[in-house]
């Protein structure tokens, strides 16, 4: 009897494990699908063609359309060039923003832009075309919605495949949006492709070589994620 009983809780245990890598495969083979079901080539290549260079003419960046958070009319400008799959850009906007916001944004002293900057291939593309649909279509959820998809990336941000549209929906529904699913239909039929080439456009013309990429009134700055660097710039250009 105890044989036959062990047998059993075996038998039962094995199914338990194959029903579960299963189901494993089923979801990734889904997150896949959903990846796949944008088609991310209509967007023109974003290879970084700048390795080497440092950026140039950052004084004359294009910040029509994009997104803007603080005063328009503000004394100084601080502008990113950021991924959703880029780990540092993942810690300026969770450990660094929260505190220049702040200080700064919300103060009325300051302005800040993000324009995407897709370095790592289709996702990085489908995290631009997210945004820049949600931009279009709720303006007023865009940072929420901005911030709820950085918080989803993973601990390799940049090599995990984690941005798929099942966490542009899960970081919608975070955001609060109102329609889901015509954003998502939007972002399926790449409604918002040129919005998306204009910032590839942009980080090609300026130098953009690494993200996330600093510039405060014109200025691109050396040591970006050092907080104290990216205050003392901002508190020099306020003088």
């Amino acid at each position: 009897m105890k044989n036959k009983s062990s047998l059993i809780f075996t038998m039962v245990l094995t199914l338990l494990v194959v029903g579960a890598l299963a189901a494993m495969v089923i979801m990734k083979q889904k997150d896949k699908a959903e990846t796949d079901s944008v088609d991310t080539s209509t967007v023109d290549s974003t290879v970084n063609n700048n390795q080497g260079k440092d950026p140039v003419d950052t004084n004359k960046v294009d910040l029509k359309g994009q997104p803007m958070m603080g005063k328009k009319d503000a004394k100084v400008t601080v502008i990113e060039f950021g991924d959703f799959k880029c780990p540092a850009c993942k810690y300026f906007d969770s450990n660094m923003k929260p505190e220049l916001k702040k200080k700064y944004f919300d103060t009325g002293k300051a302005n800040y832009y993000f324009i995407h900057t897709p370095f790592h291939a289709e996702e990085s593309i489908l995290g631009g075309l997210a945004g820049e649909t949600v931009l279009k279509n709720d303006p007023d959820k865009y940072w929420a919605f901005h911030d709820a998809l950085f918080k989803l990336q993973t601990h390799n941000g940049s090599q995990d495949k984690w941005l798929t549209i099942s966490a542009v929906k899960k970081a919608l529904k975070t955001a609060g949006v109102k329609d889901e699913a015509k954003i998502v239909d939007a972002i399926k039929a790449n409604s918002e492709k040129a919005a998306v080439q204009k910032d590839i456009d942009l980080y090609q013309k300026h130098n953009i070589t690494s993200t996330p990429t600093i510039i405060v009134n014109g200025k691109a700055l050396a040591d970006p994620m050092n907080i104290d660097a990216v205050t003392e710039a901002i508190d020099k250009a306020l003088k």
